[in-house]
């Protein structure tokens, strides 16, 4: 099937509407993330409480085939914080718990591969297994390739489609079209990475945006600068400082960093709530 999709490429990627099929741009995107034995991301996060004060988060992450763990620095606290993160669910040291909405901010710099990032994107409904067909039901390719009718067999999904942001020409799919849950996520469409990722939530719309698609780890590109928008205003703003791939002995210092980091947030309520802020939108 590899070799019909090449040929079906070739006939018709010219076509300035053509959209790719979604498994192909998420291959294109994902499938070159050789990490090792782990990856370190260190982010530095301005997060708006409640009272509209902005506060910083210095954050480092771990994600090796144990688990992902985290240490984070709080502007107002005097040391680091550990925590962990088991399923939608982050752990705050040893006392606190915050649910997540979605995984998929966490999952767009972490995935290692396609099918990682696919099944996060259907587990939280932003995609759907029939929006990965590629071709009608009718469509059996046989015999001499030039004969086939691949373009008129082509299955063109009416949920899926080329839409222009500020931040340049994406392909959108839709994933819930639910009026009152709606879910959207924008994959850049020169097959650079993820631009934006959209839903409904309760009456109001929720956005990360994805900007600078530029650094560049073993012909990946991550996104320097995030956004989180809602209802049109942005309550987090994060950059990512540094991305790369540790060995065995580097995660075992990691690790040991981890263990000596706080397992509590005392006396610090303002960094608690942007600390809340933070990990239950991403």
């Amino acid at each position: 099937m590899r070799y019909v999709f090449i040929v079906f490429f070739l006939l018709v990627f010219k076509v300035n509407a053509f959209i790719p099929p979604v498994s192909s741009v998420l291959k294109e995107i994902f499938d070159s993330r050789k990490f090792g034995d782990g990856l370190e991301l260190i982010f530095v996060h301005q997060v708006a409480n409640s009272n509209g004060e902005w506060l910083e988060i210095e954050e480092r992450i771990l994600s090796d085939r144990r688990g992902i763990k985290f240490i984070w620095k709080p502007a107002l606290a005097s040391t680091w914080v550990s925590g962990s993160l088991d399923k939608r669910t982050y752990f705050v040291g040893n006392d606190k718990r915050i649910n997540s909405r979605s995984l998929l901010f966490l999952k767009n710099f972490i995935s290692s591969s396609a099918i990682e990032f696919r099944d996060a994107l259907i587990n939280e409904k932003f995609l759907r297994w029939e929006q990965l067909k590629q071709f009608k039901d009718e469509f059996e390719p046989q015999g001499d390739p030039q004969t086939w009718d691949v373009k008129s067999n082509y299955l063109a999904h009416d949920s899926i489609s080329l839409v222009l942001l500020a931040i340049g020409p994406t392909i959108a799919i839709v994933g819930s079209q639910d009026p009152n849950s709606k879910r959207t996520i924008y994959l850049d469409k020169g097959l650079l990475g993820v631009k934006k990722i959209e839903w409904l939530e309760e009456g109001k719309n929720l956005s990360w945006n994805f900007d600078q698609l530029t650094l560049n780890l073993k012909d990946s590109f991550f996104s320097r600068r995030s956004a989180l928008n809602l209802d049109g205003k942005d309550i987090i703003q994060s950059e990512l400082v540094a991305i790369r791939p540790l060995n065995k002995r580097q995660i075992a210092d990691w690790g040991q960093l981890w263990q000596k980091a706080s397992k509590s947030l005392v006396n610090a309520p303002v960094a608690e709530e942007a600390l809340r802020i933070l990990l239950s939108s991403r």
